[in-house]
């Protein structure tokens, strides 16, 4: 036997060794790898278990899906909207000097429910109980109402990572309004000036101007690049290893 091949048994001898050696290290798994099988890191799905692949496209619909679900938008609309609303003293009636009216609105908890279809879409309700202030000049009334806001939200996503979330003002006459007046006066009032049309008419526009407000725009027009840079510290503080206890076992 040459030195040549002295020199390359050797090399087997320690290999083996190594092979066997590492065997007995501490959480090691040895299993038995199919070429071309990636085992997964820790942390991930057990190797038994594997997750069916699915295409970009699926993953991102899901991905959509997941974040903006019901309970998030419907919390969203909570959130951005805050507890009340005001408003006033702003002309009303003809040429908008008929009347001076206020409003002062106390939002509740919103409902809602997803509207099936390819786009992500949501019609919220969103209650409200209204205080309007009516000066008619030589008179004051002030009335109470319960009011419910249809809204339909729709997901919308846009190059690069863009979200947008359009937001659907409904008519008039899909607003539910229950009114009430503090005065008798005040009560034929509402009967004789249809004064429940109007203050429908008049809340709409309310709520359309609110939502075209900047901050509102903020909430619903997004870059999901740059909110996801923003978080990476926290996911990579979740996924990665935090220190050398992290690379035991």
């Amino acid at each position: 036997m040459t030195e040549a091949d002295q020199q390359d048994d050797s090399v087997e001898v320690l290999l083996d060794a190594m092979g066997e050696g590492v065997d007995q290290l501490p959480g090691f798994a040895g299993p038995d790898v199919a070429e071309g099988v990636v085992i997964v890191a820790q942390g991930g799905r057990p190797e038994d278990e594997p997750a069916p692949e699915i295409s970009y496209e699926q993953f991102g619909a899901a991905y959509i899906r997941q974040v903006l679900h019901k309970d998030r938008i419907l919390k969203m609309v909570n959130d951005v909207l805050g507890p009340t609303i005001e408003l006033g003293p702003i002309g009303a009636g003809p040429g908008r000097k008929a009347a001076m009216v206020s409003v002062l609105g106390t939002f509740r908890e919103t409902k809602g429910e997803e509207i099936p279809g390819d786009l992500l879409s949501y019609r919220v309700f969103l209650p409200i109980s209204v205080v309007f202030d009516v000066d008619l000049r030589v008179d004051k009334h002030r009335f109470t109402a319960d009011v419910v806001v249809p809204l339909t939200l729709t997901v919308h996503t846009a190059a690069p990572l863009r979200v947008r979330i359009d937001i659907t003002v409904p008519g008039e006459d899909e607003v539910a309004l229950t009114l009430q007046a503090d005065t008798r006066r005040g009560a034929v009032l509402q009967k004789v000036a249809g004064l429940e049309s109007e203050l429908r008419r008049f809340l709409v526009k309310v709520v359309r101007t609110e939502l075209a407000k900047p901050y509102v725009r903020r909430a619903t027009d997004f870059d999901m690049a740059a909110l996801i840079d923003d978080a990476w510290p926290g996911i990579a503080a979740v996924i990665l290893p935090r220190g050398p206890e992290d690379r035991l076992g």
